[in-house]
């Protein structure tokens, strides 16, 4: 999913829960930031630094993580295995073949991989683990049936063809971005005809009641999905992404509700380009480095939850 809904409509959710208002934005900028988290954060003439690399500290030096890429390392496999999958790509309940073949790898909604780490960062009451850990739960819908890794897998349109599109078939790049934009219906041709058509809008709003029920049942809200429920339909059906939004400062009447990727990331550190990046002197007491340890704690927590796999 897009901006529209890791922050605009994340934050809804989380504040209908019972998160206080600053609860609720610490969550949305940080479900929203896992995919600003990447190479593009730390700028250099010659192009993306190699990771890992060192923040310095009156220490000594911290390493943040990636927890997105948008550049050729993409088609690594250590990015793969330790960015996408445990972030974007959590493998699921392994129950949809796509050409009488089953794939454990495969993202299913919803599913008890993802409702066990939505649970287990909701117990620790830290909002950027929360905001992470739903990222990765609303990935769930948007990014079914795909993985996080390269391979035949995800071809959409050319399944074992040797002729296959020139993208790389790593997640749902062979559809661009269709499974993301909440406006758009398409097909995912893998699938036989009865589960080949995709509503976004349907999935979206599925989410967002699963979002809900868990965070209101982690928090103990008040309110239920019943009593909310026709406000967030009206949102995600919304026209497009910009009427979403809108959608969403109307509804909490907060009209300046914004994000801005590098908003966190600059009260922590001192100029972002070179090979020297400098820690602010507040550095430790920043959203951008608690991100950072939730993000490392997340991974951590994933990666457990899938050593078997």
């Amino acid at each position: 999913m897009e901006k529209d809904f890791h922050f605009y409509v994340t934050y809804a959710l989380a504040y209908k829960a019972g998160f206080s208002s600053q609860e609720s934005r610490n969550i949305a900028y940080s479900s929203q930031y896992l995919d600003d988290n990447n190479e593009s954060q730390y700028p250099r003439d010659d192009g993306p630094p190699e990771f890992p690399f060192g923040i310095r500290t009156s220490t000594g030096f911290f390493r943040p993580i990636m927890t997105q890429s948008m550049s050729v390392k993409s088609l690594v496999y250590e990015i793969q295995k330790f960015v996408y999958v445990p972030f974007h790509f959590l493998p699921g309940d392994n129950n949809r073949p796509i050409n009488g073949e089953l794939n454990k790898y495969s993202t299913t909604p919803d599913s008890k991989n993802a409702r066990d780490v939505l649970r287990s960062a909701l117990k620790t009451k830290n909002p950027y683990r929360i905001g992470i850990a739903v990222h990765t739960y609303a990935d769930t819908w948007s990014h079914q049936n795909f993985t996080g890794y390269e391979e035949d897998w995800n071809s959409v349109f050319h399944w074992r063809n040797p002729f296959r599109s020139i993208a790389p078939n790593i997640g749902h790049s062979d559809v661009g971005h269709l499974p993301d934009e909440i406006s758009s219906s398409w097909n995912d041709y893998r699938l036989e005809k009865p589960y080949r058509s995709r509503n976004n809008k349907k999935n979206a709003l599925q989410a967002c009641k699963r979002i809900f029920q868990e965070l209101r049942r982690g928090q103990k809200g008040k309110l239920y999905w019943t009593q909310v429920e026709k406000d967030f339909r009206q949102i995600i059906n919304a026209e497009d992404y910009d009427d979403r939004i809108k959608k969403v400062k109307d509804y909490l009447n907060e009209p300046n509700l914004s994000y801005r990727e590098e908003e966190w990331i600059d009260k922590a550190v001192k100029g972002r380009k070179g090979e020297d990046i400098q820690a602010s002197a507040d550095f430790i007491n920043t959203d951008w480095y608690n991100f950072q340890l939730a993000a490392k704690a997340h991974l951590v927590y994933v990666l457990d939850l899938l050593k078997n796999y």
